[in-house]
């Protein structure tokens, strides 16, 4: 089936991202550490156990990770009406936590918003862990497991005592900022909020989701039912692609600023 122009329009969109996928793939196969006085090297100096850079860090590769994979299936003329928004809703994730931590200048905001990430980490851990208690383990692998408690149990507790606040991290209220932040134009920060609620289906496979993307027939005349169809639409994928990659874009571009050491004025 010949693309129309809007559809053609989107997938140039999409594919002329790659260089800067590539890019930020690269610079995740080395260490970056923050420069000495830059806001982050102050930040990371709260909880050295897991630097505050680092996190930031690792939310921004994995979702350059997400969408390079997304990317991935376009260059191989491959749209998914529903898996693809599965891959796009964890760069969303990753791309918006990032810049929720980042982009505050209070100091004090952005070690809180990082030490809740960190909370909600630890938290998932223990959970496992906790699992993992109740199957059948070796001698061996059950004194591993202790330890492992063990050692989450310190590093809860040092976090725990760090904190200026009790909240656990909300995805939704992340998401929202994030997109206040990363966008000047109220249209595109309802779009983000919409994508997130809308790949939430996608991601617990639960279809309505589908109808937001299918065209639908006539009915038949006996049942008054109309088939529906969702091939997949390079438009519908490349909304969220082209969100998270600009909200990923805006997180390198915070990332690289505070990782930065404070001019010295000239005299």
């Amino acid at each position: 089936m010949a693309l129309t122009e809007s559809e053609r329009a989107s997938l140039a969109q999409m594919l002329n991202t790659a260089p800067d996928l590539d890019g930020w793939r690269l610079r995740a196969h080395r260490v970056e550490e923050p420069e000495r006085g830059s806001d982050l090297a102050v930040d990371d100096k709260i909880f050295p156990h897991i630097a505050i850079s680092q996190l930031a860090r690792m939310s921004l590769v994995l979702a350059g990770e997400h969408l390079r994979l997304a990317l991935d299936a376009i260059k191989a003329k491959q749209l998914y009406p529903s898996s693809h928004f599965t891959v796009l809703r964890g760069a969303l994730v990753g791309a918006s936590q990032a810049v929720w931590i980042l982009g505050p200048e209070d100091r004090g905001l952005r070690r809180e918003r990082a030490l809740t990430v960190l909370t909600e980490m630890y938290a998932q851990m223990g959970k496992y862990y906790g699992f993992l208690a109740d199957t059948r383990l070796d001698g061996t692998d059950r004194a591993s497991l202790d330890d492992q408690r063990s050692w989450l149990s310190v590093r809860q507790n040092g976090v725990a005592a760090i904190r200026t606040g009790k909240a656990s991290l909300n995805l939704t209220d992340v998401i929202g900022a994030a997109s206040d932040h990363a966008f000047a134009n109220a249209a595109s920060r309802e779009a983000v909020r919409r994508l997130w609620r809308e790949m939430s289906a996608d991601a617990h496979v639960l279809g309505w989701s589908l109808f937001q993307r299918t065209s639908f027939g006539p009915p038949d005349r006996r049942t008054g039912i109309g088939e529906g169809r969702a091939p997949g639409s390079p438009e519908h994928v490349a909304e969220p692609f082209l969100a998270s990659y600009r909200l990923l874009r805006c997180g390198w571009s915070l990332f690289d600023r505070r990782c930065e050491a404070p001019t010295t004025p000239s005299r």
